[in-house]
């Protein structure tokens, strides 16, 4: 497989102080698990992946350049929490995504049962409802790489198994998934585990 398919970290991540050394090439059609504890940098490990945070030394790579380079645009997506606007209903959302990628979401929406929700504004919606909103607005741009920062949460049982479902499928298609998780299920459905902080 060629590298320009792979993303790459070969640095210490942290802020102003490095948190721990990391050396792994993620490639595509895997789905990968980072786990730890709270604070030991997980989140932190997908802003540099994503390119959105420098590593303290070192570099990441996808395709050969840095991840938040011109030349990357739209090919890395990082999801972490849940924004709308709050004068659209999820509808409106659902329609202003679709315009904006050309994407057909009728799929999405039917996989996360959101059809009874459209007409509601975002606010009105329960933890759940918004994270399934969330999730199926942005799982399926077209990206290659897709990172995720705990994105079962506010799901109960039956929607983190769709949720893991879903990502498998993704991952199965040729995209690099990297989900940072607590949860068991989701750790052991994907193919490589990366323990963040191990050395902290």
């Amino acid at each position: 497989m060629a590298d320009v398919d792979k993303l790459v970290i070969a640095g210490e991540i942290g802020r102003q102080t490095a948190l721990e050394y990391i050396e792994y090439t993620f490639e595509p059609g895997v789905m990968y698990a980072l786990s730890g504890r709270n604070g030991a940098g997980k989140s932190t490990l997908l802003l540099t992946l994503a390119g959105e945070l420098e590593p303290v030394s070192g570099e990441v790579t996808f395709g050969g350049t840095p991840p938040g380079d011109v030349t990357n645009a739209g090919n890395i997506v990082r999801v972490s929490d849940p924004i709308f606007l709050p004068d659209l209903s999820l509808g409106e959302h659902i329609e202003l995504m679709q315009r904006r990628t050309k994407l057909d979401l009728s799929d999405a929406l039917a996989t996360w049962q959101l059809g009874e929700l459209l007409p509601l504004p975002p606010a009105q919606l329960s933890s759940g409802q918004r994270q399934r909103a969330f999730l199926a607005i942005q799982l399926y741009l077209p990206t290659q790489v897709l990172l995720m920062d705990e994105p079962e949460r506010y799901l109960d049982t039956h929607w983190q198994q769709c949720l893991t479902t879903e990502l498998r499928n993704l991952a199965s298609a040729g995209r690099i998934v990297v989900v940072a998780t607590h949860s068991a299920d989701m750790l052991a459905a994907c193919d490589h585990r990366i323990v963040v902080g191990h050395h902290g």
